[in-house]
Order: structure tokens, then C-alpha cells, then sequence
């Protein structure tokens, strides 16, 4: 802007800017920042950030930095670490633990589940706590008291189209531009319905395995729907969702909503994983590096469920985990170079993976059985440019 000349300048100072004396400021901070307020600093973000690990060998001042690098490379892996402190005694010894402090408490959390009992080496295991978790173990009370009895809700019997006379199949059609849902029974000579809804889903809808569950998709979420009459079951939580998986037996429900941010969203994740009877959120995972749907692939039991995790600087592991606990098997993921998929039996918790030509060395099929993950066999593979695997129903082996 050019200079203001001196009548201008006494102009501007004369004008009011304060409000009418009827006015009123309806315009709240949220609607103004709503990006900057998710982000702004709460009473608690301090101390629910921090980790106390508890196990950590007792070194001497050479050798801090290399104890440093050492638990730094396990916790990097669940989030970024803002500060890490090691109390040292009088002669310059760490005292056998430390402090740890992410940038979010989900992080913290994660690393928490992910790393209580894992084992350093042979002499040194882990004990991994919240450090806000402190306060609430001081106040456990003396005396017992029992658990206050929740009521009992009756879901229904969610195979109740098995009863059918006719053995009739159900299934489900979106129609009249989605502006309604309708479940019909494959009868003869005609459809015979069973519901129709308007506006039961924004987007589709997705039966369960085995029928026991019929999910609707909502922009806050998914809500399940089962037994006589559909009446829902649970609602998960899960705003943007737009892909669902369910484990074979049913028992257990991922979700996948791609465009959540982890960083400005609490207590919400791109991934979660559901009980589908209690409506429970078990555990919720972060998605780098893309990757296809669905994320995680099943045993056939409900047992574990795995994954290919990648890293731009490690080459890719094998993540299996196991529930209820919903914790990394053995706290440690199998790593070899070059794998590229894998596949689990449709009947035992064997799994198998194929692992790509490199120079002078073939691909090779391994089978391993979880959770002692003893190789039951491995076969090597000459000239392969891919490999897709197919189990026979009732055989361990693959065929490819």
C-alpha cells in the first residue's frame, strides 16, 4: 500500500470500530478454528503421553548412548517420542527404568500393549505402564467389591432364518435411487419379503459369514442389525467409515475409515477392530504405506489375525496377533527378506508365504504353524515372476 497522507490518517482514527449496543456474537470459537481447537493443548496431555518402562538394564555412563538407541528403535515404531529420561544414581548408573513421552496418548497406549513383557534379552523384560496409570494403582481400595450386574439384553435368536421350512436363502437389495433397503426370502414363484426400510443405509450393506449380522453404513458409523425382525444389535462408532470385514466365526468386526487423521482425531483411528456381539472396540490400528482391503487376513477359529507391515527403511514382517488379547504373538513379528504374501489354512492355524526370487536364490513356499512357528515345510520355486495360493478344503498343503 502507498503512504497515507496525514488527512487520511486522522480520518481512521476518528472511525469506531466497537460493536452496536444490539449486537450479539453468535459465531462461537469451533465454527471459526475447528482445526486448531482439535489440536489445542489440554490439562492432561502432559502426563497421559507419558510411559513409565520399568526392566531396563543398569549401564554405566559409556554405554547410556548405546541403551539409548536400543529401546529408541522398539518404541519408535508406535509413535513419535517428544522426550525420553533415564534417572542415574549417584555414580552416573541408570536405575533400572525410564521415562518415556510420546506426542499423543493413543501412542502411548499402543506402545503400552505392544511392549509390557516383551523381552529385551535373556535377563531383561519389560514392565510397561501409563504413567497416569500410577495414581489410580495408589488408590485401589483394600477391600473387594464386586462388579455392579450389568442387565441382560436380549439380542434374539440371530439365526433364526435357518428356521425356515422352505430352507429359503435371504438377501438384501438397495433400491429406488438408495432411498430404501429391503431383505426378501429367495422363494418361489416369487420373492417373499421380509422388511423394507427407507433410508436404512447411506451407502450399501453387508452381510456377515454365516447371516448372523447385517451391517448398515451411516456417516458416523456402522450399525448392526440381526434376529427376528433385524433389531440392532450394536453401534460402532466409526465417523467416514467406508469398509467393513468380519473374522470367519463371526466373532470380531474391522472397519476401515480412510480419511481419518489420527493426529487431529481422539480416540479414533483408520482401523478398528469390533466385538460384533458387545459392539466393544478392541484394539485400533494406524494404515501407512496404502496397502488393498482387507487389511488383516484370519484363521480360521477367529484365533489370529495377521498382516504385511511395511517401513520404508525395513524390509516387510509378518504381523500376526492373537485374542482376546489382541497383542503381537511373542511380541515379535517374522521378518524375511522379500516376502510378498501369505495365505492361512482354512482349517488349522498354519499359515503359508511366499518369498521372491533374488539373484542366484529361488522363491521358496513356506508353511508355519502358529503359534509355535515350526516350518512344516517349505518348497522352492525356480522362474516364478508371481505366485497366488489356494487351499484344498480339507488339506494342509496349498496348491499354487
Amino acid at each position: 500500500m502507498g503512504p497515507h497522507s496525514d488527512d487520511e490518517m486522522e480520518n481512521e482514527s476518528d472511525q469506531d470500530f466497537s460493536d452496536d449496543e444490539d449486537f450479539v456474537d453468535d459465531i462461537s470459537d469451533a465454527d471459526l478454528m475447528p482445526d486448531l481447537l482439535k489440536q489445542k493443548p489440554k490439562e492432561s496431555d502432559g502426563v497421559d503421553s507419558v510411559i513409565v518402562v520399568d526392566g531396563v538394564p543398569v549401564v554405566d555412563a559409556a554405554r547410556l548412548e548405546k541403551l539409548k538407541g536400543v529401546v529408541r528403535k522398539i518404541f519408535l515404531k508406535y509413535g513419535k517420542i517428544v522426550t525420553e529420561h533415564y534417572p542415574v544414581d549417584e555414580e552416573g548408573k541408570t536405575k533400572g527404568y525410564m521415562f518415556l513421552e510420546f506426542s499423543r496418548h493413543q501412542d502411548a497406549v499402543e506402545a503400552v500393549k505392544a511392549t509390557n513383557n516383551y523381552k529385551l534379552d535373556k535377563a531383561h523384560y519389560f514392565a510397561v505402564n501409563l504413567f497416569s496409570d500410577f495414581e489410580k494403582f495408589e488408590t485401589i481400595k483394600d477391600e473387594w467389591e464386586p462388579p455392579t450386574e450389568q442387565p441382560y439384553g436380549d439380542q434374539g435368536n440371530r439365526k433364526s432364518f435357518l428356521l425356515n421350512e422352505s430352507a429359503h436363502d435371504q438377501y438384501a437389495v438397495v433400491f429406488d435411487g438408495g432411498e430404501k433397503v429391503g431383505v426378501f426370502r429367495n422363494a418361489l414363484p416369487e420373492a417373499a419379503n421380509v422388511d423394507v426400510r427407507e433410508r436404512w443405509t447411506e451407502s450399501y450393506v453387508k452381510w456377515s459369514p454365516q447371516g448372523s449380522y447385517f451391517a448398515t453404513f451411516h456417516s458416523k458409523g456402522i450399525a448392526l442389525w440381526g434376529g427376528p425382525g433385524f433389531q440392532k444389535i450394536a453401534r460402532l462408532a466409526h465417523p467416514g467409515v467406508q469398509f467393513i470385514d468380519y473374522s470367519p466365526c463371526e466373532k470380531y468386526i474391522v472397519t476401515f475409515s480412510p480419511n481419518i487423521d489420527p493426529r487431529l482425531v481422539e480416540e479414533v483411528a483408520p482401523v478398528i477392530i469390533w466385538e460384533a456381539r458387545t459392539g466393544v472396540k478392541k484394539r485400533m490400528f494406524t494404515v501407512t504405506g496404502g496397502g488393498s482391503w482387507p487389511i488383516f487376513k484370519w484363521s480360521s477359529d477367529d484365533k489370529y489375525f495377521a498382516r504385511i507391515a511395511t517401513d520404508n527403511k525395513e524390509e516387510p514382517a509378518l504381523s500376526i496377533y492373537e485374542t482376546p488379547s489382541f497383542g503381537l504373538l511373542d511380541r515379535k513379528s517374522i521378518k524375511v527378506n522379500g516376502m510378498r504374501d501369505f495365505s492361512w489354512s482354512p482349517t488349522e492355524n498354519i499359515l503359508a508365504y511366499w518369498v521372491a526370487e533374488d539373484k542366484d536364490v529361488p522363491a521358496r513356499v513356506t508353511l508355519v504353524e502358529i503359534p509355535s512357528r515350526n516350518e512344516v515345510r517349505v518348497k522352492n520355486l525356480f522362474n516364478v515372476a508371481d505366485c497366488k495360493m489356494h487351499w484344498q478344503k480339507n488339506r494342509r498343503l496349498p496348491l499354487r
